[in-house]
């Protein structure tokens, strides 16, 4: 089926094979998105598909393009921007990161991605004890993204080795830094993926939605 309100979208059927097909092979599923993104270019949700493969490939010019495109096609696709923004990040800096980031930052409290991109903007501009209160903040009241919280228990645990360079300018503006309870956490194999080693993080919950 597909949602008639949307009719440039992909059926449900066709995302539910390739969720199914990135849990076997991404050449498989490679090769169904860019069946469905022939068919329906203008999905938004597509163009975040392939570039999460591609990143997990490290076909990283291939990922920036795609997950570029789904930002600019579906500005309130925030999984895209989130992703978008780390891979900016790991290969292009801090400064390019901050400015994918930025609208995800004025997100409300209750939204985990706003709460992660704040940390991670805090934690590269050199403000470590704010950045872990956003973080462990968002990372209590993740419900919609739960392949990222074993990442972002990580960023919590490693974060007082990260120094950022420069001694960059703090960034104001993220209103009243949330008081977390220091507590222990048990997270499990794979606290140390990222998104640019075959995990394919954030998509398995959110294929799971039927709102975008």
């Amino acid at each position: 089926m597909r949602d008639d309100r949307y009719p440039i979208a992909c059926d449900d059927d066709t995302l539910d094979a390739i969720k199914a097909a990135m849990q076997r092979s991404d050449e498989e599923a490679l090769a169904l998105l860019d069946a469905a993104v022939s068919r329906h270019p203008a999905d938004a949700r597509l163009a975040l598909l392939r570039g999460s493969v591609y990143a997990s490939q490290g076909a990283y010019p291939q990922a920036f393009a795609d997950l570029s495109q789904a930002v600019v096609m579906a500005p309130e696709l925030y999984a895209a921007r989130f992703m978008l923004g780390y891979l900016e990040l790991c290969h292009r800096g801090a400064a390019q990161a901050i400015a994918v980031w930025h609208p995800l930052t004025q997100l409300g409290e209750h939204e985990a991605l706003g709460d992660f991109a704040r940390g991670l903007t805090l934690l590269v501009t050199g403000q470590p004890e704010q950045a872990r209160a956003f973080l462990q903040r968002g990372l209590e009241g993740n419900r919609e993204h739960p392949e990222l919280s074993p990442f972002v228990q990580s960023l919590i645990e490693k974060s007082h080795e990260i120094v950022a360079a420069d001694e960059p300018a703090p960034v104001p503006g993220f209103g009243t830094v949330p008081a977390v309870a220091e507590t222990d956490h048990d997270t499990g194999d794979g606290a140390d993926e990222d998104l640019g080693n075959g995990s394919h993080l954030l998509l398995g919950g959110y294929l799971d939605r039927r709102d975008h």
